[in-house]
């Protein structure tokens, strides 16, 4: 998103506020990160321009009511190469180094979207290309594939299990079984109640980035609850939205929700093709 600071005036109706960021110049070693709240309006110009990466990227689109986590809220353009794709649910779109994307425009928004983008570089780079946005829709897109717009599938809780825990409600799963290639990506709601809402303490023999956002538009650095997060053997309590960059190799976890007042956003990615964890006492 740094073309913002270079297209000038944009013909718009749409408030951005830049909620979060990182990388590794905000906390050393991290890879980069960022997410924006995009607020009700309409667009006619573009807020970003044609371009490339040296690195596999993943740009993420989650409407903010959690009763309707499907629907995105609004109408937003994205190229692929010479393929436009018009995107009206929550989606994550997979971006492959060197594939051609942008430019996006927030055509419509009707309710409060999140637009976040990642990728496993530790500070934003690209190189901006040329592109041919007078080409025609294909009847059969080749980059359809890249947007994922499901959730993976996740048992219920044994209804006698001893453990209280808050309601969660998966949105949207990404990983190399779902996309050859893909790295992992996962957005949930915890939607109210308390109680153990994450695995046992474990390690990952990758990088994670955490996410916990409120989802009051109005206020979205308040994350609207409380939620205690174990690093190593230090309990952090949250109370604002915020990422959390979790080392290789470091402990993490349990994750309690103490309360839920408003529904919480929460995902976890990291550049590994499969989730996997190892568990620690």
């Amino acid at each position: 998103m740094e073309s913002f600071k270079k297209l000038g005036p944009i013909r718009t109706t749409v408030k951005i506020d830049r909620l979060l960021y990182i990388d590794d110049e905000v906390v050393p070693n991290a890879f980069y990160m960022e997410v924006v709240l995009c607020h009700e309006g309409t667009s006619e110009d573009s807020i970003e321009i044609p371009h490339v990466h040296d690195v596999d990227e993943i740009l993420a689109f989650v409407g903010t009511d959690s009763k309707n986590p499907r629907d995105l809220g609004g109408e937003v353009e994205l190229w692929l190469d010479d393929e436009l794709h018009v995107l009206k649910n929550s989606c994550l779109v997979f971006v492959p180094a060197g594939l051609k994307h942008c430019p996006v425009k927030l055509k419509r928004i009707d309710r409060p979207l999140w637009f976040m983008t990642l990728a496993p570089m530790s500070r934003y780079s690209r190189k901006e290309v040329s592109l041919d946005l007078s080409a025609r829709p294909r009847s059969e897109p080749r980059y359809s594939k890249y947007i994922i717009t499901e959730a993976k599938k996740v048992p219920p809780r044994p209804p006698n299990s001893p453990l209280s825990a808050p309601k969660m409600t998966p949105i949207l799963y990404l990983d190399g079984d779902v996309l050859e290639g893909a790295f992992y990506m996962e957005c949930v709601w915890f939607e109210e109640g308390a109680g153990l809402g994450g695995p046992p303490p474990h390690v990952h023999n990758f990088d994670e980035i955490l996410g916990f956002i409120g989802s009051d538009p109005r206020n979205p650095r308040d994350l609207n609850g409380e939620v205690e997060l174990w690093i190593d053997d230090e309990p952090y309590v949250l109370r604002n939205s915020c990422l959390v960059f979790i080392p290789r190799g470091v402990k993490h976890c349990p994750l309690i929700f103490k309360r839920i007042d408003k529904p919480i956003l929460h995902f976890s990615t990291g550049p590994s093709t499969k989730y996997e964890r190892i568990q620690k006492e």
